[in-house]
């Protein structure tokens, strides 16, 4: 089983630009485009062509349950507010100055790699992240393990 997941830690440096580590560079290259963080999430999410492209379909379809209220915001997050940017010959990835504010991002960043996506979170406001959802992740996990998922037979 290949892990496609993962998280790094990271500097910004003084031009605004992450370092992405080594072993998330092989899918992560080429055009990427870099919008707000999902749901209520304060960091930057970086997405190859491929799966901007997917999450721009299931936007426009007319069939989603959206509301148009929801339509409307959505829209901001998942297509006026994105940008294309793309790995510099070092690995780095500059981060557009409105994003950096969104995300609170300051010198010690988290890179989290989830199957298709790459996000950017300043370190501390991870962990206040972790903290404020940790009653729902360990209530998630309570169900879980009640399932015996653990469990190889």
């Amino acid at each position: 089983m290949e892990l496609k997941t993962g998280f790094a830690k990271s500097t910004l440096d003084d031009k605004g630009r992450v370092n992405i580590p080594i072993r998330f560079r092989e899918y992560f290259q080429g055009k990427l485009f870099i919008s707000l963080g999902p749901g209520s999430e304060k960091c930057a999410m970086i997405m190859t062509e491929a799966v901007c492209e997917h999450v721009l379909q299931a936007e426009r379809n007319p069939e989603n349950p959206l509301e148009q209220t929801e339509r409307e915001a959505l829209k901001y997050k998942l297509k006026r507010l994105i940008e294309e940017v793309e790995l510099d010959k070092t690995g780095r990835i500059a981060i557009p100055s409105f994003l950096r504010e969104y995300a609170n991002l300051t010198r010690d960043c988290l890179v989290i790699r989830d199957e298709y996506r790459l996000f950017i979170w300043d370190s501390d406001t991870f962990k206040a992240h972790l903290k404020e959802t940790e009653p729902l992740s360990d209530s998630g996990m309570n169900k879980l393990s009640s399932k015996d998922i653990y469990r190889i037979d």
